[in-house]
């Protein structure tokens, strides 16, 4: 197969997410910027969501300035919906991860942090 220098677009869920897990444990803050929708949002449980500006001053202050990342993630995946489970840690915090994402036309359009 002849490689090419196009960026090929990845709409599969699970690779779309398990390329935001790798992104937080190499802290590259652009890619993880990249895989969210522009309308994306973040609920921690049931509580209120954040979405489009709010998400992303969360993700900035929550996610990547303070480094956060999954340690030995596994994933199950169902449609559009990728459960992230392993152990998150970030700077000052740590706790087992059960995320639930939801992905849309390639982006991560939903986050939720079911602890």
């Amino acid at each position: 197969m002849k490689e090419t220098n196009q960026e090929t677009q990845i709409t599969d869920p699970i690779a779309i997410v398990k390329s935001l897990i790798n992104a937080m444990e190499n802290n590259d803050a652009e890619k993880i910027r990249s895989l969210f929708n522009k309308n994306a949002s973040q609920a921690y449980g049931d509580g209120a969501q954040k979405s489009g500006n709010a998400f992303f001053s969360w993700l900035e202050s929550d996610i990547i300035d303070r480094k956060g990342k999954v340690s030995n993630p596994e994933y199950k995946s169902n449609n559009n919906e990728v459960v992230v489970t392993g152990q998150y840690s970030s700077e000052g915090y740590t706790n087992k991860a059960n995320f639930l994402f939801t992905v849309k036309d390639g982006k991560i359009q939903s986050w939720q942090m079911r602890y």
